[in-house]
């Protein structure tokens, strides 16, 4: 069998593998599946769904579960009180770009531009990708809308008390 012929019977395979079909699922859909329900709940609760559910395209570093557990005591739970919800979007929002991107593109920039206009730090240290205090864990995640990265710690937004 020439390459041609065993490439058109074996690609359509890997690319399933790669990338499952995400055509309907959005960001927040894609992060729960993922183990990301600390960040959804957050998200829900500051009322970013319609903007999460929206056509994008975003890049998304989520922190882990365990990234959030790793914040001081009190500061989530503080964050989820109705009165700080404007924090509360600001910590989210500065872990949102409003274009996609996957670990690929990253070495093009030093940094990339929050919703909020902040810069974030991309860097690659010891062959890891660096965005802001946080080492990529997780990365290139597909939803219909975003690419998701996983990351080990929160970068707290830069007024965040």
């Amino acid at each position: 069998m020439n390459s041609s012929a065993l490439s058109a019977r074996v690609m359509p395979r890997i690319v399933s593998i790669a990338r499952p079909d995400s055509t309907a699922r959005k960001l927040l859909e894609v992060a729960a599946e993922h183990g990301f329900s600390v960040f959804c709940d957050a998200a829900e609760r500051a009322g970013l769904r319609e903007l999460l559910d929206g056509p994008g395209p975003f890049t998304a570093f989520i922190p882990t579960d365990a990234a959030f557990g790793m914040l001081p005591d009190g500061y989530l739970e503080s964050l989820l009180l109705a009165p700080n919800q404007p924090r509360l979007i600001d910590l989210l929002c500065h872990h949102l770009i409003a274009r996609r991107k996957t670990v690929a593109e990253f070495e093009r920039w030093s940094s990339l531009k929050t919703l909020h206009g902040n810069s974030l730090a991309i860097q690659s240290v010891d062959r890891h990708v660096m965005v802001g205090i946080a080492k990529l864990v997780q990365p290139n995640l597909h939803a219909s809308n975003a690419a998701i990265h996983g990351i080990d710690r929160v970068n707290r937004f830069p007024d965040a008390r």
